[in-house]
């Protein structure tokens, strides 16, 4: 653990392995997600009146697909389809390769309730206007 000197009472020797868990649980954290968003979310975790003096400043476009708390949740799926992921991911990717699949999923779906609620309110798109905007697609002519 690293040598951090400590204010106030001694702590027991069972407090100082639980802050060396903490320890090896940042480094994990930092290792999969940057810096920013594990100490936006460290930080999160405390009282108000702890926040730093400085605000720490979060890159939005890279760090859009975190938000809020997490929350550990099951999931059934293939056993080979669960294989071929956490072959694919690595050791703790798992989650974020699912987290994001279903983000994925979930932006589709809000995209097909706002073209219903634009049907709905406009009527559907002609033949006509289909067929022009499937000729401005790039690869249209393949």
């Amino acid at each position: 653990m690293s040598e951090i000197p400590l204010e106030g009472p001694e702590i027991s020797l069972d407090q100082v392995e639980a802050l060396g868990a903490l320890e090896k649980a940042f480094e994990e954290a930092l290792s999969q997600v940057p810096l920013p968003y594990v100490l936006s979310q460290v930080m999160a975790m405390f009282p108000k009146v702890m926040s730093p003096k400085t605000p720490v400043e979060i890159d939005r476009d890279q760090l859009a697909r975190f938000h809020g708390r997490v929350q550990k949740v099951s999931v059934s799926m293939p056993e080979d389809l669960a294989t071929a992921i956490r072959e694919r991911t690595g050791p703790g990717g798992f989650s974020r390769y699912v987290t994001e699949a279903a983000e994925r999923r979930f932006r589709h779906d809000r995209l097909g309730d706002l073209l219903d609620e634009l049907d709905a309110e406009f009527g559907p798109v002609s033949p006509e206007v289909l067929q022009w905007a499937e000729r401005q697609w790039p690869d249209h002519d393949e």
